[in-house]
């Protein structure tokens, strides 16, 4: 397995679909539909002011394909003006209205105010290469490279990847319900 930066040209149709892939309720609720949506996040990865870039993208190539990959940030270092730009650039005057409700519903799971280091905003592994420590060995990639903490969110009810980070040394530092029933992450970190 080979880790490595991600690609934005060679890249992005794998690393769109994987962070598609990475939530079953947020992306659809935020992107729509997979069609509608891939276009939209291979755009923004391509683009470099948004917590989608590619800037902030590893990628686990095996067998000559994106197996996995890991987003990985420091929130204070992402300009919400260019952010907002790159969103502009992607979506639509109609598509930037219809998501001002959703940021309004998904507030507490975006706010990252409370991050005092680095931060794993997605991990997805396709589904080919599940069970073979893709996942692990990206965020450990990860961690090696950093200095201090390192944070990340997993949903509620994800308890087996739960467990997974818990012993990769990661700790449970809240719960964060979002508006809709039954759904909302566990903020953790590793120190």
């Amino acid at each position: 397995m080979l880790i490595r930066p991600a690609d934005p040209q060679r890249d992005a149709q794998a690393v769109a679909g994987l962070i598609y892939d990475t939530d079953p309720y947020v992306f659809p609720f935020m992107f729509g539909r997979r069609a509608r949506a891939l276009p939209v996040l291979a755009q923004l990865f391509a683009l470099k002011a948004n917590p989608f870039s590619h800037r902030y993208v590893t990628v686990a190539e095996a067998d000559d394909e994106i197996a996995g990959m890991l987003i990985g940030y420091e929130p204070r270092q992402i300009d919400k003006y260019a952010e907002e730009g790159d969103f502009k650039c992607v979506l639509s005057a109609f598509e930037q209205l219809l998501m001002i409700p959703k940021f309004w519903i998904l507030q507490a799971f975006l706010d990252k105010s409370e991050i005092t280091g680095r931060y794993i905003q997605n991990v997805c592994v396709a589904e080919s290469h599940r069970s073979k420590g893709v996942g692990s060995g990206l965020i450990r990639h990860f961690c090696a490279q950093q200095s201090g903490a390192v944070w990340l969110d997993v949903e509620m009810g994800n308890k087996e990847n739960r467990a997974i980070y818990e012993h990769m040394g990661f700790r449970v530092v809240r719960e964060i319900p979002i508006f809709l029933p039954g759904l909302g992450s566990i903020r953790m970190v590793r120190e």
